[in-house]
């Protein structure tokens, strides 16, 4: 089928549209594949350390992707596809006899076990963007009644891939300004609040946040990422990141987690609340993904929050106190040292703290009083 020019317009325009909206990055692909005489299209990302965050494919059996991931295929030293497509310059197409001898058809593991099966032996491919930690690539994927990719197809195929390469960027720099956007709102309201990608690195933050790390107290940042300077704290802060930023979260079950770092000086202890922000249909994983707002419990308004908790909660002083002081980070010996008490005795006041405030665990407890 031959592909007038007013064709390959139409499908450059539904990329374009694609990259600007978000979505529609399927039924481009699906042109695309009809375009070249092609079973399917597909547009994935393969990262630094072989894994697939992504890898949009029409007209593909739904279990073709997790075995695909299974079988290890982001990782160029299985896939000779993946290792063409890192190796080429961008937008440099190939097709599988471009990089397969008739040995490899034969002997290639990948080929004979995994992509013979699923009858899809041929493709055409080319790199749109190579980002510091992901390669985006973009193919025809064609079975054994659609054979190799023609000349004519091919064209096609070379004609459109300077468009769909626009529109991936369209995007990332789409979601690269929502991530200042975001920031700017919490700047607004004055709160310490950093905006994170899917590796948790920190894409903006607000002044009240670069003051926060720039005094290097109880968090900082380095290489891009934060940490706490507690290491036990820091490898609780980069789980629940990975855990915000990991998928998507199940009906009622909010990727949010909340941490508290204990203060080092006298700004008191550090509330960490870390949530996943929302998604967007087949959003190619550039958007930012992770918001990391922090609340302190500072030693300034200690008395007011202890009175509060007397009359909202019914503590005692001693209550009161022990609760305080479990929220600023100190432990149950250095309390007990503090207030002339033994450690079994400041032990029965947080139980009966915890039991007053209906909180289960310190980072509740540190949340509820943040809140006063």
């Amino acid at each position: 089928m031959e592909v007038s020019e007013d064709g390959v317009i139409s499908i450059a325009d539904a990329f374009q549209a694609a990259g600007l909206e978000g979505a529609g990055w399927h039924a481009a692909l699906e042109q695309l594949a009809q375009a070249t005489g092609s079973n399917t299209g597909e547009l994935i990302g393969i990262g630094s350390d072989a894994a697939v965050p992504f890898n949009i494919m029409t007209n593909m059996d739904p279990g073709f992707h997790p075995a695909f991931v299974a079988g290890g295929g982001g990782d160029p030293r299985v896939n000779p596809y993946v290792a063409a497509g890192m190796s080429a310059p961008v937008l440099k197409v190939l097709a599988d006899p471009d990089f397969m001898s008739a040995d490899d058809y034969k002997r290639n593991p990948w080929y004979r076990e995994f992509l013979t099966p699923w009858n899809v032996p041929h493709i055409c491919l080319t790199t749109l963007e190579r980002q510091e930690d992901m390669l985006i690539g973009l193919a025809v994927v064609r079975s054994r009644r659609n054979g190799h990719i023609t000349a004519s197809q091919r064209a096609v195929f070379t004609a459109i891939a300077p468009h769909v390469r626009a529109a991936v960027r369209t995007q990332i720099a789409l979601n690269n300004q929502g991530a200042r956007l975001l920031n700017a709102a919490f700047e607004g309201l004055e709160m310490i609040a950093f905006v994170c990608d899917r590796h948790g690195r920190v894409q903006a933050m607000t002044p009240a946040a670069e003051e926060l790390v720039g005094e290097a107290k109880a968090l900082s940042l380095r290489l891009g990422h934060l940490h706490a300077h507690s290491g036990r704290i820091d490898r609780a802060l980069a789980n629940a990141i990975d855990f915000a930023a990991s998928g998507p979260a199940a009906p009622g079950k909010p990727r949010a987690s909340t941490l508290v770092a204990p203060g080092t000086g006298p700004g008191g202890a550090l509330v960490l609340d870390v949530v996943r922000l929302p998604d967007m249909a087949h959003d190619l994983m550039f958007n930012p993904r992770v918001l990391i707002a922090v609340r302190q419990v500072g030693a300034t308004n200690r008395a007011r929050v202890a009175m509060v908790a007397r009359q909202a909660f019914g503590l005692t002083e001693a209550e009161a106190d022990v609760a305080m002081r479990i929220a600023a980070g100190e432990a149950p010996d250095a309390i007990a040292a503090a207030r002339g008490a033994t450690v079994g005795t400041v032990r029965a006041q947080r139980k009966a703290v915890m039991a007053k405030l209906g909180v289960r665990r310190q980072a509740e407890l540190v949340g509820r009083l943040a809140g006063l």
